[in-house]
């Protein structure tokens, strides 16, 4: 069964709205700033800018981006398609806001009973098929996103809500800077001079259903979700397998899904989180994957736009993948300058570039050695 996307929705650094959020890339834009004893960070400028603030920053941020993505979409979950229609929210610790003061010793706080941002967003929006909150790190999204292809190619929904969120606060943070993982500068990811990541918040959701439901809807089709694949590394709890072995499998597997030839990836939307290790670990996964063709085809990082997402960062690249092939335009990798002689990759940085993209491949790495890919092919 051939699972479509239909709809699109993300609040973040630059503000609420997919448009935006692209149209920002494409300038390459960034959606940082920079914060006494934090560094670099990437916050929603239509929340607070207190990390200390209010407890339901991922819960806003989700029904933010779930809601543009069903309007996109066309889509109106009534009580009689409710049932068939299904929530896959992936985060890392969306929702974690609400705990800290009861971990803290806060018995005045109220949000005890806090179901978490799933079952919030479930409520919200009427959803009354699967809410399932996939948490494996950094690759949360991704693999949220394969799940809900699963969900309506089983013939269990006929439409799901598939993404991430999460949200900053002060133990995110300081957690991040207890690994050294943090560039207190804006980010520079495949760079020679590279150093660490840049945390941000954000929400991004695509909405998925089957061809066949979606053109009974008469809506447009902006993609095919044409493969997904994971995998585990089983190396370290924080660090990749150095030689990408992991990544590469999973990256075969989003390849072999639909039996796609490798050969037709004409872009690559990378994890690139901007430290040592990672960005090593990625050229050598690609090469793994694709060969040497891997050091020709077009590859980008969003992250030294938007920083580290968390858990939904593989929803926000494959938003980018979408428009991508939509455009056929690849945003430039912010804050990259000077390629990395060990990394001998395509890295699009400076300006956008315009070419023909049929097929897009996107992958994820996360804490606990979890690869997730997912590839998207032109509607």
């Amino acid at each position: 069964m051939s699972v479509v996307v239909t709809g699109l929705g993300t609040a973040n650094g630059f503000g609420r709205g997919a448009e935006r959020t692209w149209t920002a890339l494409l300038a390459g834009e960034r959606a940082l700033s920079i914060f006494d004893q934090v560094g670099a960070i990437s916050l929603c400028p239509d929340l607070p800018r207190d990390l200390l603030g209010p407890r339901d920053r991922a819960d806003q941020l989700a029904r933010w981006a779930a809601e543009e993505a069903l309007e996109h979409a066309k889509f109106e979950i009534t009580p009689q398609s409710a049932p068939r229609v299904g929530l896959l929210l992936g985060t890392t610790l969306g929702g974690i806001g609400h705990w800290l003061p009861k971990l803290r010793g806060d018995t005045a706080d109220r949000h005890f009973g806090y179901g978490g941002s799933a079952n919030v967003l479930a409520t919200a929006l009427g959803i009354g098929g699967p809410v399932e909150v996939p948490s494996v790190a950094c690759a949360s999204s991704n693999v949220a996103l394969g799940m809900g292809r699963e969900l309506i190619r089983s013939g269990r929904c006929d439409v799901v809500i598939a993404g991430g969120a999460d949200a900053l606060n002060d133990f995110v943070v300081a957690g991040f800077q207890s690994l050294k993982a943090l560039d207190p500068d804006p980010c520079r990811p495949f760079d020679v001079a590279r150093k660490g990541l840049n945390l941000g918040e954000a929400a991004c959701f695509l909405v998925l259903e089957s061809e066949a439901h979606a053109r009974a809807r008469g809506v447009s089709i902006l993609a095919r979700f044409s493969g997904y694949g994971i995998s585990a590394d089983a190396v370290h709890m924080t660090g990749p397998d150095r030689n990408g072995g992991g990544a590469a499998r999973a990256m075969a597997a989003a390849i072999a899904d639909e039996k796609i030839d490798p050969g037709s990836i004409d872009f690559v939307s990378a994890h690139g989180t901007a430290t040592v290790f990672n960005d090593l670990m990625e050229a050598r996964a690609l090469e793994g994957a694709l060969g040497d063709r891997a050091h020709s085809i077009p590859l980008n990082s969003i992250k030294g736009a938007l920083g580290h997402t968390l858990g939904a960062a593989g929803a926000l690249e494959a938003l980018a993948c979408v428009r991508t092939l939509e455009t056929d335009t690849i945003a430039p990798t912010a804050g990259h300058q000077h390629r990395d002689p060990e990394i001998p990759l395509d890295v699009v940085a400076g300006s956008a570039r315009h070419q023909e993209v049929r097929v897009a491949l996107s992958t994820s790495s996360g804490f606990g050695g979890t690869n997730a890919a997912v590839l998207f092919t032109k509607a």
